[in-house]
């Protein structure tokens, strides 16, 4: 018996079983066909200058140039070159011929109520002004060529009145000129430049001999085009490829390469190129690989895109703009115009396939994309409504274009012509990235690599293009390597970034630096009264402090100190506690910090681990308990360094070598329990002396000693200066919470060098500027590290202390504290943003991809740490060692190690490092990623906020960015106005949703900020805006142009123009009634800025009154017409 539902059932399940290719296909056939059967048609011309809507493609572009007047983005310059007799009438006629021609090129564009239409002109001649310059010098006449390619290039159209199309003759000699052509987007694209070449040596060479020319008439024109291409998409076909594209681009991800300048809020046009080249070789390797695929060569350059902004960004779901040409019907191959469209191919690289079968996935992608082209970029920009603060193009950020054939040559009898290869100065670019390729006649693939100037230096662009390439030739070399196993950079390019941007030196420079207690004793005998240490009333000289040291360090050897051994210190800040530090490695042990203002649990916790059998601390803090044993065990023995006997100043025997543990610091761990980081006494004088050269430190130096011991900050401040003959300053513990204390002990104690985390120079700064500030400081050198500075601190600073150098230090305690210096500019040249800097002597770093590869310069990546700074690893964990001490397969040394940081950085382009923050700190909020302390860069810029944190709070859909604050002034700013400083400066997404004053922010006793300490918010659920009535008239009129334009019941204070449903073109019909109405020249951008009734309306106001006009007084005349009936508007009139 026949079972009906599989009959049924059955072309369904065809179609079901068609592999995604044929499908795509399949659908390409049937998108052809449907187009072949409906052609534009001539349509008739009412009057002699007929009006017609615009196609889709100039809406957008219209919108564009109304929003921002006078911008030059899509302006089309081109040069060539012309050597041999030139006709200069001939040419001339030519152009003009061509505007007669093609009705695109004297089309104007008028607005009546905020709606544009197509004007097709009359036929008028082209103007061909020529520039002499053949009596200049050779070297001049070039220079004019290019100041006069960039003049044109930055040279607006007016399209109200302006032909599309402008030319200019340069002659430089009476047989060598320049032909400049300029066109408007709106007018023309890429194959329209062909279409004219063609048509320019034709009628040229026929009016040159006085023959007719043999170019057909155009059956239609552009203006038909626009009239067809709306009735079609009208008939139901719009709707069906709306469809597809929204499930396609459904949750895209906006592309975020990692810019070289802090991107503003607002983006700019502002824009340069750079070339590069893709060899014969390798565009012949490129076809034959798409002929073994079944591809064409411009997907296998997709796929090769993708897998460079893959690993240029870190993401692995990215779309990637193709231009096609969009001329479906031979009629319109011939004819000047923008027809070009934009289809964002959405790339998928998870689970890092190979590059063959990306390839697979990127010819569905481009075939099913082809099939559903005809959706205007702008439609489907305004249907999926994404976010719009990503710069001047939403959803499509980066673009790829080729041109497989060589372009149309410019063939004029006697002449030879060739393309003007001069950079332009001053251009544009429409997208974040676009990588343009054209065929030469040589068989290379000439590209162009055009980017924004607000995002990106030129030698990323460059890099980028080259980063291509390489991916390229190993690609195409074996199509198996999994995408994330391309190269990015040439082994030159690789041996640049591991040997000379990462440092110098090698793990043997520790081991003949020597131990730190010997170069002190050095000291001691060159200037033994020279002052060591000052503490309150105390103050040792290096015989004092030695002797003393001498003398408990013999009490620890007779206790059992001595090399590979522990020995804690628990003491408050004193004179006592750098005597400890140097008799503990005088014994020949390692110390290890416990801070008496410590928790006890905490404290316990680190004793415990290290299982450090003898504590010298005094007889406070033992009184205190807090290093008493547990009730059921034992605990170290205690040593009061009150009680040392001083019976020998002699020093004990030397039993410490380079390798020799030098001090044990524990740091917070990620499973709550810490974790003792070990170093050596090599490795630690390798970078103090290597940061004494750097940093100028000298004998007439007193650095103050402001950081707990359990903070590796603390290794500099005391043996830095001791190190190089200075003196320490220790304040005592509660000096150091309290501001005025601290500012009265900088100025009495001639302190000249200061070291800290950000958080307490902040904290000095600020008490100082309203207390009197600083006079008669010494201080010339700061150095922070350990968090990110403000990047106004120098400059307050520096309003202190005029002559003050600020420096960034950067490091781990895992590797001898330091690593990284920078000079803290005024300002820095990337502004907002402190860099960590560059390599100490003998230091070493790299920025590693996951597969331990050195990325390129600008491009992120996870910061390893190597040389003579890499020893120890974890106090007895071997687990942990390794695996964060990993081999180092650079080094010159075998069986060196690197430590992995966990830190995000990446190298800037003048060779500095940059940290980009915690890779676990990272946040994504709404599927886009979000780096926190770039909020707070932004955040610290507003004048009365001291500083700010930002985190992400909440879970789900109720998640949201909140940030902590203190305030500079007597009140912290308010939230509204916090916004928007932060909307003036951060896309949307960026800005807090909660903005939380605190008195200070909390601190760990090292100084760093206390992240978990920061109080919660509440999380609101967010909720539809209510309605809320517009307040006063002039709201209340600027509702009613709303309520009509988005043809919507009401509109309230609350309700923001775009999420009503507005877009672009109405923007421009409600800005237009507004000028109506109230007779002032309101601009989109400032409607643009103002999304809101009460904005827009103070906006509006301030506006007006700029221009005498009373907004609120129109607007009540406005309402008391509108309530007028008919009969009595007629009766005013006639009154």
């Amino acid at each position: 018996m026949a079972d009906h539902r599989s009959t049924a059932e059955g072309p369904r399940g065809r179609a079901d079983a068609l592999s995604a290719e044929r499908r795509a296909l399949l659908t390409l056939e049937l998108a052809r066909r449907r187009a072949a059967t409906n052609r534009p048609v001539r349509r008739p011309r009412p009057g002699p200058e007929p009006r017609f809507p615009l196609s889709y493609a100039q809406e957008r572009l219209w919108f564009l140039d109304q929003a921002d007047p006078g911008t030059t983005a899509y302006v089309m310059p081109g040069g060539m070159r012309l050597r041999g007799p030139l006709d200069p009438e001939a040419l001339g006629r030519a152009l003009t011929e061509i505007v007669r021609r093609h009705e695109a090129l004297r089309t104007t564009f008028p607005a009546e109520g905020g709606k544009p239409e197509q004007c097709i002109g009359r036929p008028r001649p082209v103007p061909l002004p020529v520039t002499d310059l053949r009596t200049a010098a050779p070297q001049d006449r070039e220079a004019a060529v290019a100041e006069c390619c960039r003049a044109e290039a930055v040279r607006p159209f007016d399209l109200t009145r302006d032909l599309m199309l402008r030319a200019r003759l340069l002659r430089l000699a009476d047989d060598d000129h320049v032909l400049l052509l300029s066109l408007h987007h709106i007018a023309a694209d890429g194959w329209t430049l062909d279409v004219l070449k063609h048509e320019i040596g034709v009628l040229y060479n026929a009016f040159r001999q006085g023959t007719e020319h043999d170019l057909p008439e155009l059956e239609v024109q552009y203006a038909d085009y626009a009239v067809w291409q709306r009735d079609w998409l009208g008939q139901g076909l719009l709707r069906e490829q709306l469809t597809y594209w929204r499930e396609r681009l459904e949750d895209t991800p906006v592309l975020e390469l990692p810019a070289d300048f802090p991107g503003a809020a607002e983006r700019t046009w502002r824009g340069a190129s750079v070339p590069f080249t893709v060899p014969a070789r390798l565009w012949q390797k490129v076809g034959a690989l798409a002929g073994r695929s079944g591809v064409t060569p411009y997907m296998v350059l997709v796929a090769a895109f993708a897998v460079v902004l893959s690993r240029w960004s870190g993401q692995r779901d990215l779309v990637i703009g193709s231009p096609v040409a969009g001329r479906s019907h031979p009629e319109l191959e011939r004819l000047a115009g923008f027809f070009v469209n934009t289809l964002p191919l959405r790339v998928d690289l998870h689970g890092a396939p190979s590059f063959a079968t990306l390839l697979e996935q990127v010819r569905v992608t481009c075939t099913d994309a082809y099939a559903h082209q005809e959706v205007p970029f702008g439609t489907l920009v305004q249907a999926l409504a994404p976010d719009r603060s990503q710069g001047p193009v939403p959803l499509v950020q980066v673009m790829l274009a080729l041109c497989d054939t060589p372009a149309e040559d410019l063939a004029l009898d006697g002449v030879r012509a060739e393309e003007l290869d001069v950079v332009l100065t001053g251009r544009s670019s429409k997208f974040d990235l676009v990588l343009d390729l054209v065929a030469a006649r040589d068989g290379r693939l000439r590209g162009r690599v055009e980017f924004s100037t607000d995002l990106f230096a030129h030698a990323t662009a460059a890099a980028i293009g080259q980063a291509f390439v390489h991916v390229l030739t190993a690609a195409t070399g074996d199509p198996d390597l999994p995408v994330d196993r391309l190269p990015l950079l040439s082994p030159e390019e690789r041996d640049r970034v591991l040997y000379e941007l990462s440092g110098s030196g090698d793990a043997r420079a520790a081991d003949t630096a020597g131990c730190l207690h010997p170069l002190i004793d050095r000291t001691a005998e060159k200037a033994p009264d020279a002052p060591a240490v000052r503490c309150g009333d105390v103050t040792l000289t290096y015989r004092d402090l030695v002797e003393r040291a001498n003398a408990l360090a013999h009490d620890l050897r007779g206790l059992g100190a001595g090399p590979e051994q522990l020995v804690g210190v628990c003491l408050p800040k004193s004179a006592d506690m750098v005597v400890a530090l140097l008799a503990i490695l005088k014994a020949g042990a390692g110390y290890m910090p416990l801070d008496p203002r410590y928790p006890h649990q905490r404290v316990q916790l680190m004793v415990r681990d290290s299982q450090v059998p003898v504590v010298v601390t005094d007889a406070a803090v033992a009184a205190s308990g807090l290093l008493a044993p547990p009730a059921d065990g034992t605990g170290p023995r205690l040593v009061l360094v009150e009680e040392s006997t001083r019976r020998r100043s002699d020093p004990p025997a030397d039993l410490a070598a380079a390798r020799t543990l030098a001090y044990v610091i524990y740091t917070s761990g990620s499973t709550g329990v810490p974790k003792g980081s070990a170093n050596e006494h090599g490795g630690v004088v390798n970078t103090l002396l290597g940061l004494n050269r750097c940093l100028g430190l000298g004998a007439s130096d007193r650095m103050l000693a402001i950081s707990s011991l359990n903070y590796d900050m603390s290794v500099y401040e005391i043996f830095g200066p001791l190190l190089a003959g200075g003196c320490v300053v220790v304040p005592r513990d509660d000096d150091v919470t309290d501001p005025e204390r601290l500012r009265r002990l900088l100025v009495d104690t001639g302190v000249t060098a200061w070291s800290s985390a950000p958080a307490l120079l902040e904290m000095l700064v600020a008490h100082a500027r309203g207390h009197g500030g600083l006079p008669g400081s010494a201080l010339r050198l700061a150095v922070l590290g350990g968090d990110r500075p403000a990047p106004t601190l120098a400059d307050r600073l520096a309003g202190l202390v005029p002559d003050v150098r600020l420096y960034n230090l950067a490091g781990m305690t895992e590797t001898s504290y330091c690593t990284l210096y920078h000079l803290v500019r005024r300002p820095e040249p990337v502004p907002g943003s402190i860099p960590w800097g560059r390599p100490l002597p003998n230091q070493r770093v790299y920025v590693l991809d996951r597969h331990g590869e050195p990325v390129p310069v600008g491009v992120r990546g996870e910061l390893f740490v190597g040389g003579p700074a890499v020893r120890r690893g974890y106090w007895r964990r071997p687990g942990l060692t390794a695996q964060r001490f990993v081999p180092d397969p650079f080094g010159a040394v075998p069986g060196g190690r690197l430590y992995r940081t966990g830190d995000a950085a990446r190298w800037r382009v003048g060779g500095e490092l940059e940290f980009l923050g915690r890779l676990d700190h990272q946040v994504k909020l709404r599927g886009l990623r979000i780096e926190p302390g770039e909020i707070e860069v932004a955040l610290a810029a507003h004048p009365d906020v001291e500083r700010g944190v930002v985190l992400l709070r909440g879970e789900g859909l109720d998640q949201r960015l909140v940030a902590y604050l203190t305030a500079s002034g007597p009140l912290p700013p308010s939230s509204g106005e916090l916004r928007r400083f932060l909307r003036e400066r951060l896309p949307d997404h960026m800005v807090p949703s909660a903005f939380v004053p605190l008195d200070r922010l909390p601190l760990l006793p090292s100084g760093k900020l206390d992240r978990s300490a920061l109080p919660d918010v509440t999380p609101a659920r967010p909720e539809a805006v209510a309605y809320v009535a517009p307040a006063g008239p002039l709201e209340e009129v600027l509702a009613g142009v709303w309520a009509d334009v988005l043809k919507v019941d009401r509109v309230g204070a609350g309700d923001d123009f775009f999420e009503l449903g507005g877009h672009s073109l109405l923007v421009t019909q409600a800005v237009s009634r507004i000028r109506d109405l109230f007779r002032v020249d309101l601009s989109i951008r400032g409607f643009l800025a103002a999304s809101t009734l009460p904005a827009l309306a103070a906006h509006l106001r301030a506006t007006a009154d700029a221009q005498g006009v009373d907004a609120d007084r129109v607007a009540d005349l406005v309402l008391q017409v509108g309530a007028m009936t008919e009969e009595q508007v007629k009766r005013s009139l006639a009154e």
